[in-house]
């Protein structure tokens, strides 16, 4: 059986700035989530992994119907 794809929201920061920032992504796991934002973050904001600092889960949401996820950058 196929694991449901679900929005996780996490905070983070850019260490060499102090910006504080949040990121969602859509993966099956909170651990797969974490890897992926961190590693959308760290390009998002034209950085290395290591002036990164994740943060706390914000949240997590489940896609159902035609919902709109809003992607990093994107306006809704």
């Amino acid at each position: 059986m196929e694991q449901e794809m679900l929005r996780y929201t996490f905070a983070y920061q850019v260490i060499s700035t102090g910006k504080e920032e949040q990121i969602s992504v859509l993966a099956d796991n909170k651990e797969k989530a974490l890897q992926l934002a961190l590693e959308t973050a760290y390009d998002y904001e034209f950085t290395s992994e290591d002036d990164i600092k994740m943060g706390d889960l914000l949240s997590i949401s489940k896609a159902v119907g035609d919902n709109y996820i809003e992607c990093a950058g994107c306006a809704s």
